[in-house]
């Protein structure tokens, strides 16, 4: 039979071949090597620097981004960084060693990843009694397998990988243990390193909180105990990144990355990018002057239009979570709701989104699919049937996007729409093919097996009480 050695090895020779790709189809890779060259070789802060002010490095031809400082956060600074001293011995003025080492390292934490999905379906399974060793396999191989993901963090070796690693860590520590305390600690240790590696994390700590609220009420304890326990992770996990963001403040300077980052008012590969482009075609169609397509009107109505759309959302998915007496209550409900709001950030919370965004969705997907009897994600007022066919739609409509930058896309227009081009079809290209494998079931929605197996337990708690 298949297990979790034959997953890891097979896993691990095709990330090999990927290393081997002798080509990119993302410039970030070249960016984090920056970043690390100008703290590790100019002991430079990466967080306020430009990388203008290594223009005679041999990196800096190869950047994308010259003009905007590191985007990410402590954690990567640390991880580049020791990245870059190993490979300092194999030449200053040579990429190379570190492109390797950072696809290495991107293998690393897929294989890390996958194996942590192994182990914390496994666990789950047996603590609810749902215990299936076919949706276990398939659940893993189809995350350790996917294209997408080997292909970011082997190929364009981006720190999503690490993301994911990261909070897979705090659902490990969340796993039912007789030193809960201590768990709910080191998870909200690993979620401050996800936060401090990319600052979208913390879209997650809501949900982590109120989960683990939660969770202490569950446990019969003191109203005011469970609160005071929940406020006191929120003060280390916000206390923690002001401690490691201090060293990198500069008087200030750190603030700067939000006036130039793109994704304050720039909208690609998303519905957003699609509407707004749509709309300028369609006014120079009907006579109106035509308008530049990055930074019209029109983008950032739809970049402010999809924003709201997703705040709305997340507010109504938080507030569910509170009142509802049924949600949040076992650990893989609390995994189910990561992945519903993850996935929403994607498709409107994020208009400059890019495919390896996904990376952490897919994962946290690969636990709900081999956890419960549906596949469903449920939130009260949001009924998602996505079916594990729909999610392999998403990583072959992610993947393919990457086919909307070649030549012919972006030098043909569509007849009929002036300055239309083809390759502005990827937002659009991207949500909808997943859409095709969608089911929208009539009956009643199923309950999750889990969580009848926690109504039976809390049922059961109940009537131990009465009787004592």
């Amino acid at each position: 039979s298949i297990g979790y050695r034959y997953i890891l090895y097979s896993t691990f020779l095709l990330g090999l071949l990927c290393i081997l790709v002798p080509v990119v189809t993302s410039p970030d890779i070249f960016s984090y090597i920056s970043y690390a060259r100008i703290g590790v070789i100019y002991h430079l802060n990466p967080l306020t620097t430009l990388p203008t002010t290594i223009s005679s490095d041999p990196v800096f031809v190869h950047l994308y981004w010259k003009n905007q400082p590191s985007a990410y956060g402590p954690t990567w600074v640390a991880i580049s960084s020791l990245l870059q001293w190993f490979t300092l011995p194999l030449g200053v003025q040579s990429l190379l060693p570190m492109v390797l080492a950072l696809r290495v390292f991107g293998l690393f934490t897929h294989l890390c990843s996958t194996l942590l999905i192994w182990s914390i379906v496994g666990q789950l399974q047996q603590r609810y009694g749902h215990v299936s060793a076919q949706k276990r396999l398939v659940a893993t191989l189809a995350f350790a397998w996917n294209p997408l993901l080997l292909f970011e963090a082997c190929v364009n070796a981006h720190n999503d990988s690490a993301l994911l690693l990261f909070i897979l860590l705090a659902i490990q520590f969340l796993l039912p243990a007789s030193h809960r305390w201590r768990g709910n600690i080191l998870a909200t240790l690993m979620l401050v390193l996800a936060t401090c590696l990319k600052l979208n994390a913390v879209l997650l700590m809501p949900l982590f909180f109120i989960f683990i609220w939660k969770q202490e009420h569950r446990e019969n304890v003191p109203v005011k105990v469970p609160f005071a326990k929940t406020f006191t992770l929120l003060l280390a996990y916000a206390g923690t990144i002001i401690l490691l963001y201090a060293p990198f403040w500069q008087n200030g300077q750190l603030l700067r990355l939000f006036q130039t980052n793109p994704t304050t008012s720039r909208n690609i590969n998303t519905l957003a990018e699609f509407l707004g482009r749509l709309y300028n075609s369609i006014t120079e169609r009907l006579g109106y002057l035509p308008v530049p397509q990055n930074g019209s009107p029109a983008e950032g109505v739809a970049h402010t239009a999809s924003i709201a759309l997703f705040v709305m959302l997340y507010a109504l998915l938080c507030w569910q979570a509170i009142v509802s007496k049924q949600s949040l209550k076992t650990l893989p409900d609390f995994i189910r709701w990561l992945a519903l709001a993850w996935l929403l950030y994607c498709v409107c919370g994020t208009p400059w989104f890019w495919p390896w965004y996904t990376v952490t969705f897919f994962g946290l997907y690969a636990l709900v699919n081999a956890t419960g009897e549906d596949d469903l994600l449920v939130s009260g007022f949001l009924r998602l049937p996505l079916a594990p066919f729909a999610t392999y739609l998403l990583a072959f409509s992610m993947l393919s996007i990457y086919c909307f930058y070649a030549w012919a896309p972006q030098n043909s227009f569509i007849p009929g729409l002036p300055g239309f081009q083809w390759t502005d079809l990827r937002g659009l290209w991207a949500w909808v093919i997943p859409l095709l494998a969608l089911r929208w079931p009539l009956a009643p929605m199923p309950r999750p097996h889990y969580q009848r197996a926690v109504i039976r337990e809390t049922q059961g708690e109940s009537i131990a009480s009465k009787a004592e």
